[in-house]
């Protein structure tokens, strides 16, 4: 936030926060992490010459976390699970991931995917572990609808 030639740093954040339960991603205000105050001192400094202000104590500061969560874990994956249908990937849990999504999350976006017509070929999802088969695939609809972006 920029006011008559300052630039003050809030010491939180509104974060997209997936509930695989209800299907739906809300606003979540929290405290930001270190990284995160860091990274916007940093963009303000890289606007415009001048001094960057945290608007937090010292010792809250310290108390933050080093890092944030990362976006895998707490977003909708709907979006990722159909590129991954769409470049042949039936099973995500065969790919190197550094933070491995949540399964809660992978699953309410094959049921999401499955009730939108935009994946098929089974009624349900069965990935290699279960039984050495992965089912899901990218329907036409699906295919289409990737195209669209």
């Amino acid at each position: 936030m920029k006011a008559s030639g300052w630039w003050w740093i809030r010491p939180q954040e509104r974060v997209a926060n997936f509930d695989p339960r209800t299907g739906l991603t809300r606003l979540v205000t929290q405290r930001v992490s270190q990284a995160s105050m860091t990274q916007r001192a940093g963009r303000a400094g890289r606007l415009e010459p001048g001094i960057c202000l945290h608007l937090t104590p010292f010792e809250q500061a310290e108390r933050a976390a080093a890092q944030g969560t990362p976006e895998i874990l707490q977003s909708d994956l709907s979006g990722l699970l159909m590129e991954l249908l769409q470049w042949g990937c039936r099973d995500p849990a065969q790919l190197s991931w550094l933070d491995l999504p949540p399964a809660t999350n992978l699953a309410a976006a094959r049921r999401l995917l499955t009730q939108l017509g935009g994946a098929g070929g089974g009624a349900t999802y069965r990935s290699r572990a279960e039984d050495g088969e992965a089912r899901q695939r990218s329907t036409a609809g699906g295919n289409a609808g990737q195209r669209l972006g």
